[in-house]
């Protein structure tokens, strides 16, 4: 606070009352500083007062309630730092930035198509976890395949007890990857994901020169005996990226009735072939030839694909529908067809 005295005022002449008069006015200016000055002071005070509090407002809490698959309602980690997966689609996680601690590996580590990424994962056991193994991993959420027939109740409340534990469906791949990514903190990079595989599938497309209408099928040879896909693993490629129809009676016997795979005689695989076949095998060229093999009988020789050489041996490491086979296999497939 300032406190201006003015005083009785003597005759000093007309310097003197000039003198006066300057002085006056470098009072009025020197105050006029200092309360702007004080404004302002006040306003940083205030500033720095509240700017703590708003940081601390957009601090996101450690955990979230989250409902699962099956309807458990888990409390989880926001960002899970240690996760343990129990499915076969592990591209899923790789493709968000987020290496499990522990995976079911004892059979897809040897079947998937990309071997390179698997390091520092452990081995947790396949079907039924070995708890052991996934507690000394010490995780703070486990993710739960509830798809299949081996799905118990049972191993699920073992499982909880070690870290809270979360179901997830068989979804396809677009629609599991953005569950994957509500799971673990990481939306933005599964709609990244997503966007930019969409824009590569536009190029492949005019490479490979898919038309409008044409069929295709998938079968998996083993030995002698032949599988037929559903809409799934290698299929999803052809049919919901590339645009292939399925065969007719692959939409009625498999699509339509959300069957994966089923076996097929050979008596009547012709009636599942489409335009273009496409044989999963781990065979290569001389072990086909060299082998009693259906592809040698002329019912097989008999299909129109067959007979139009649209026939296209695939290595069974790309029967996967995570992020990362799919990926890959963008670069690798108009490779394999020709």
């Amino acid at each position: 606070m300032i406190i201006i005295v003015f005083g009785k005022l003597s005759y000093w002449g007309k310097q003197s009352e000039m003198q006066t008069t300057r002085r006056f006015c470098a009072i009025i200016a020197v105050t006029t500083l200092m309360v702007v000055w004080l404004s302002g002071c006040g306003s940083i005070t205030k500033e720095t007062e509240t700017t703590p509090a708003a940081k601390e407002s957009k601090i996101e809490p450690a955990k979230r309630t989250f409902t699962d698959s099956k309807g458990h309602t888990v409390e989880i980690p926001t960002q899970a730092k240690k996760v343990i997966y129990t499915g076969s689609d592990l591209g899923d996680l790789l493709a968000l930035g987020v290496k499990p601690a522990g995976a079911a590996l004892g059979v897809i580590a040897k079947q998937v198509a990309y071997p390179d990424l698997l390091t520092g994962i452990e081995d947790i056991g396949d079907v039924e976890a070995n708890l052991e193994k996934v507690i000394s991993l010490e995780p703070d959420l486990i993710l739960m395949d509830r798809g299949g027939t081996y799905y118990k109740e049972s191993d699920y409340d073992d499982l909880k007890k070690i870290a809270p534990t979360v179901t997830y469906d068989r979804l396809p791949t677009f629609k599991r990857l953005l569950v994957m990514g509500d799971i673990l903190g990481k939306k933005q990079e599964a709609e990244k994901w997503i966007n930019d595989f969409k824009g590569k599938v536009t190029g492949l497309k005019g490479e490979i020169g898919v038309k409008d209408g044409e069929t295709a099928s998938v079968f998996i040879r083993l030995g002698k005996e032949f599988y037929v896909m559903g809409n799934s693993g290698f299929a999803t490629i052809l049919y919901d990226t590339l645009g292939y129809t399925p065969a007719p009676k692959i939409k009625q016997t498999l699509i339509d009735k959300n069957l994966r795979f089923n076996d097929v005689s050979n008596e009547v695989m012709p009636e599942f072939a489409g335009d273009y076949l496409f044989l999963l095998t781990d065979d290569n060229e001389a072990a086909r030839a060299a082998a009693d093999s259906f592809t040698q009988e002329s019912v097989f020789k008999s299909i129109k694909a067959v007979a139009n050489k649209h026939v296209f041996y695939i290595p069974t490491k790309w029967n996967f529908d995570d992020p990362v086979t799919k990926e890959r296999l963008l670069d690798e497939l108009p490779k394999l067809m020709k």
